[in-house]
C-alpha cells in the first residue's frame, strides 16, 4: 500500500483533492505501511465518490511507480458510523495509537504520517485536516482541548 514516504505524500495529495472536490471533512487520519484509517465527516451519498476519487488515482500511480498492476487491496473499505463524542474520542485514540501498537514508534506524536501531532499541538497540522470536531468534543478552548486529547491518547 505504501512502500515509502513518497507514496504517503502522493496519497495525502489525493486525499486533499478528494476533500476539496467532494466537500467532506477529515478530522483525523493515520497512514500505516499496509493500510490507513481516517475519520470522515461526510454525507452518505458523497462517501463512495470521495473514496473513489482518492483511491483510484492513487492505486494507478502506485502501480505505475512500482511496476505493478491490479488492485492494491483485496477487500473493500470498511466503515462505521461514530455514535457520539465518547465514540469519537475512542476512535481518535485508536487511530493515533495504531503506529505505537504496531511497533513503528514509541509515542503517537512520533509518527509523522498521522494527524495526531498536529491536532495535539506538537507539530504543524496537515493542511487538509480539520480537527475542530475532535477538539470541540473535548473543550471549547483549543489549548485546553489539546491537553485533554493528550491525556486521552497518551495514557496507557
Amino acid at each position: 500500500m505504501f512502500e515509502d514516504d513518497f507514496d504517503k505524500t502522493v496519497f495525502c495529495r489525493y486525499l486533499s483533492r478528494s476533500i476539496r472536490k467532494h466537500g467532506w471533512i477529515c478530522p483525523a487520519f493515520v497512514l500505516m505501511p499496509t493500510h490507513f484509517h481516517f475519520i470522515a465527516d461526510v454525507l452518505d451519498d458523497v462517501l463512495p465518490r470521495a473514496i473513489h476519487s482518492l483511491w483510484a488515482p492513487y492505486a494507478q500511480e502506485f502501480n505505475r511507480r512500482w511496476g505493478r498492476s491490479g488492485h492494491l487491496k483485496a477487500e473493500p473499505y470498511k466503515l462505521r458510523r461514530i455514535q457520539d463524542n465518547d465514540d469519537l474520542q475512542r476512535t481518535t485514540r485508536y487511530i493515533a495509537r495504531n503506529p505505537v501498537k504496531k511497533g513503528y514508534c514509541a509515542t503517537p506524536q512520533d509518527w509523522y504520517w498521522s494527524s495526531y501531532a498536529g491536532t495535539a499541538g506538537y507539530a504543524e497540522p496537515f493542511p487538509f485536516v480539520d480537527d475542530s470536531l475532535i477538539l470541540g468534543s473535548l473543550h471549547e478552548d483549543r489549548a485546553k482541548a489539546q491537553r485533554l486529547l493528550r491525556v486521552i491518547v497518551e495514557s496507557a
